[in-house]
């Protein structure tokens, strides 16, 4: 069952490159800065995009790390996703699998899985939006 949205952020795509033309697969890193649960917290993260389909569908895989802002705690971040194009934007849903230590601000993400949603506008602007999976 779906569950409360527990985390907004804002970022960017910071750099791309080409990994494979056959197959049309794109790294992508990003940052994001962001609350979680009223936590401020910076995420940076890779994903990779492989294409599915002539028609602009790719299957997302990535890693990521969140750092609660101005501490050295973090968790780290697995997700996996589909990309469409929705208007001249690229939407993303996915879900992300978390882990933390059991202690700190982060904890309560420790084995979490979040269901998430992310807009990319053409500038690589970023909408991020996290729900819990319960």
């Amino acid at each position: 069952m779906l569950g409360d949205l527990f985390y907004e952020a804002k970022g960017r795509i910071t750099s791309k490159r080409v990994l494979d033309l056959e197959r049309v697969e794109i790294e992508s890193s990003y940052f994001v800065e962001g609350k979680m649960r009223e936590i401020e917290v910076v995420e940076i993260g890779t994903f990779t995009s492989i294409s599915t389909t002539t028609s602009g569908v790719f299957f997302i895989q990535g890693k990521d790390i969140v750092t609660v802002k101005g501490s050295n705690e973090m968790a780290t971040v697995k997700a996996q996703g589909i990309s469409k194009l929705r208007d001249s934007s690229k939407v993303i849903c996915g879900s992300n699998f978390y882990s933390s230590s059991t202690t700190g601000k982060l904890s309560f993400l420790n084995n979490l899985v979040g269901v998430h949603e992310a807009l990319v506008d053409n500038d690589g602007n970023i909408i991020y939006k996290v729900w819990e999976w319960k």
